[in-house]
């Protein structure tokens, strides 16, 4: 992935995230407004012991609607732009780190100056500005979150400067006390700035370390089928039973055909005849567990186990395509041999640690490949074994049998039947 695609890729999560801080700062929001209605409504005597002015209950109720108000015409906004698979256009950053700043503060004000008393300074909504700087992480730009906390930090000082020098102190903390105060909101945005910096570089390496890996998984896919992918993936590469098809197809007299050609000959070649005998084996679901020269070796499973009928559809689509292309493509006939047997293989990585290679193996990916070998001596192009006929004889209805015969390497002869 280039840099400005991971770049746009993180900027579309940024998106996401902001969504949703903006309904958990409306749902907050919401509450404490829900709770000033409530406090005017049943305890009109508690609002007005706390407040002189008649006008600092209502401005808090004006300030908190009008603030959701704000997130909601952002909300709206960050949804127009998710739904145009946008990043989040800079302005709109700025412009929200200073609508989340700047509208506590003109309460505050306002509260302070009705009032006439500097003891709003300790008002609880100052807490408020702790989420605001924390969340503002969350746009994984360190300047972003500076200014958030720089932004807070210079408003509170000018408000605590003006409230010392307007209005009676007698019963405040020393001053010092708030400018410290002021001072930890300044530390608190270059803080949250570190931690979205950290969380970009995270990000960007788990999306990096997760676009390699799928890059990989689907090279292997390539070779191998989904599920062998998700089995080696849930057993850490280690191998597995599984019940399967194995087909082995040979080049009949490859070598004598390719001795005088070149090898970008040979190689073009290769490629004109396996790519559509390839085809015929993935559209049938089956995977190539090894390509050869002059042939190739399948199997064919699913998560459910074996499914026969995909192995003989491949090999029927695999003689057809032979003979159609014998028939416009090939100046003389090519013959090939295919085997086929069916039972319980496994499947998994073979190697070291440096390099390892996906394999097959077991008794019924021997007996394959001695029925294909056997087509040769039988001169037919289709041997499979009678335990995989008995389970397709219902799509193949012109199958012969052999009897029974000593397949090499196998101890207990095997019932061998002819296809056409």
């Amino acid at each position: 992935m280039q840099l400005d695609e991971l770049e746009k890729c993180i900027d579309l999560e940024v998106v996401k995230t902001e969504k949703r801080r903006l309904e958990i700062f409306i749902g907050i929001l919401l509450i404490g407004l829900v709770l000033l209605l409530t406090n005017m409504i049943f305890f009109p005597t508690t609002i007005s012991d706390t407040f002189i002015d008649s006008r600092s209950m209502k401005l808090g109720i004006i300030t908190a609607a009008a603030f959701v108000v704000i997130l909601l015409v952002s909300r709206w906004m960050v949804g127009k732009i998710a739904d145009c698979e946008k990043p989040l256009p800079i302005w709109y950053k700025y412009y929200s780190v200073i609508s989340d700043s700047v509208v506590p503060f003109i309460w505050l004000y306002y509260i302070i100056r009705w009032e006439g008393n500097s003891i709003f300074l300790d008002s609880p909504l100052i807490f408020i500005f702790v989420p605001i700087i924390i969340v503002s992480a969350l746009y994984l730009n360190f300047w972003i979150s500076f200014l958030n906390g720089a932004l807070i930090s210079s408003i509170y000082v000018i408000i605590i400067y003006w409230t010392f020098e307007t209005y009676d102190t007698t019963f405040m903390l020393p001053s010092i006390v708030y400018y410290t105060k002021a001072v930890m909101f300044f530390i608190a945005g270059i803080c949250a700035g570190l931690v979205a910096k950290e969380l970009n570089k995270r990000l960007t390496i788990s999306i990096k370390t997760q676009e390699e890996r799928d890059e990989i998984e689907s090279l292997f896919s390539k070779q191998v089928s989904k599920e062998v992918v998700q089995a080696l993936t849930q057993t850490d590469g280690a191998s597995f039973k599984i019940k399967a098809s194995v087909l082995f197809l040979d080049i009949r007299d490859f070598t004598k055909r390719v001795q005088l050609l070149s090898p970008e000959e040979v190689n073009k070649f290769q490629n004109r005849f396996f790519g559509p005998i390839m085809d015929c084996i993935h559209e049938n679901n089956g995977m190539i567990n090894q390509l050869m020269g002059d042939g190739l070796m399948a199997s064919f499973a699913t998560e459910d186990g074996d499914i026969p009928e995909n192995a003989f559809m491949a090999a029927r689509d695999i003689l057809s395509t032979v003979s159609r292309m014998n028939k416009s493509e090939w100046n003389e006939e090519i013959k090939v041999g295919i085997g086929i047997h069916n039972g319980e293989i496994i499947a998994g990585n073979i190697g070291n640690s440096t390099r390892q290679q996906f394999s097959i193996s077991g008794i019924p990916v021997i007996t394959a490949a001695r029925l294909e070998q056997l087509t040769k001596d039988y001169n037919c192009s289709w041997l499979v074994s009678s335990h995989f006929y008995n389970e397709v004889k219902h799509l193949a209805t012109n199958g012969t049998s052999i009897g029974q015969v000593k397949l090499k390497g196998i101890d207990q002869e095997m019932e061998i039947i002819k296809l056409a």
